[in-house]
């Protein structure tokens, strides 16, 4: 009996990973694009009520009240992308819509109060998928974006050859996430989302202590799409700018935060106006702050 040798699958990820980091190397350092152009996508399940583990009820009581609808909460998508200049691209909200469209209808949209910093968009299951990731490229990218790399996951609805081709039209270059080393290049979802969902929690418990409204059955009444959308604006609103370079300096992907070398106000009011934005520095910190 022929042993297997167990390094193989590691030998082919630490493969993959030099791949990645010398793609991201040629994309950075060697082609030198500004940093608005070189951006992070991902996208993240969020529960459009959250779960209670207990219930409290009276001592010696026969039978204990749920206020929680029963089964799994409904789930919403959400999706991110960044730029290494600290830029953060409205939030899209992914609905699920009509069984047979997919869509929301004109009448429910018309109600909707859209915030700047949030897109709304609807599928029939309200996950991402292979379609709606190329009409998603569509309504996020266009001629700006020349010059650009993408860098994502591995996800099966990013993988498409369709989705592949847009990109390149637009000027796009699209960089893989290898799988095994998502948790240190994936810093989006590690260092954005990590503070997103929190701060998307804490607007949920505000609401839900001025809203005590029950259903005829008895159950908490669940926000509603407005609710929601407030909540993700809120919580996209408070993430900073320096959490967002930092995370590309922590995936390797930048070498160094660049709000020490450009002010807020510059970066967050200008991302169109490239010629007139910063250009990028390789100085150490250490060298910025001697500097002043």
């Amino acid at each position: 009996m022929r042993k297997v040798d167990c390094h193989l699958p590691l030998s082919f990820l630490q493969i993959q990973e030099e791949f990645f980091l010398h793609r991201i190397f040629e994309a950075v350092f060697i082609n030198n694009p500004h940093p608005y152009l070189i951006m992070n996508m991902d996208q993240t399940s969020v529960r459009l009520q959250n779960t209670y583990k207990k219930s409290l009820s009276p001592k010696g009581a026969k039978e204990v009240r749920v206020v929680q609808l029963p089964g799994d909460p409904e789930c919403l998508t959400v999706c991110f992308t960044i730029s290494a200049n600290g830029w953060e691209f409205p939030a899209s909200v992914v609905f699920k819509g009509n069984k047979k469209t997919g869509k929301l209808s004109p009448r429910i949209l018309n109600k909707l109060e859209i915030p700047e910093n949030v897109r709304i968009f609807s599928t029939h299951s309200g996950w991402w998928n292979s379609a709606f990731d190329r009409f998603w490229i569509k309504k996020t990218f266009d001629g700006r974006h020349d010059g650009g790399t993408l860098i994502r996951d591995r996800a099966p609805a990013h993988g498409s050859f369709e989705s592949q081709l847009l990109l390149e039209n637009l000027g796009i270059e699209q960089v893989f996430i290898p799988a095994g080393p998502t948790g240190t290049y994936q810093r989006l979802d590690i260092s954005v989302n990590f503070l997103f969902k929190p701060y998307l929690r804490k607007s949920y418990h505000l609401w839900r202590d001025n809203c005590t409204a029950v259903t005829k059955s008895g159950y908490l009444k669940k926000p509603c799409r407005q609710d929601f959308i407030k909540f993700v604006s809120e919580a996209w609103e408070k993430i900073k700018v320096s959490t967002v370079e930092n995370s590309f300096v922590g995936a390797r992907i930048m070498p160094e935060p660049l709000y020490m070398l450009a002010s807020q106000e510059e970066i967050l009011d200008s991302p169109d106006d490239l010629e007139r934005s910063f250009e990028r520095s390789f100085s150490s910190v250490e060298d910025s702050f001697s500097e002043e």
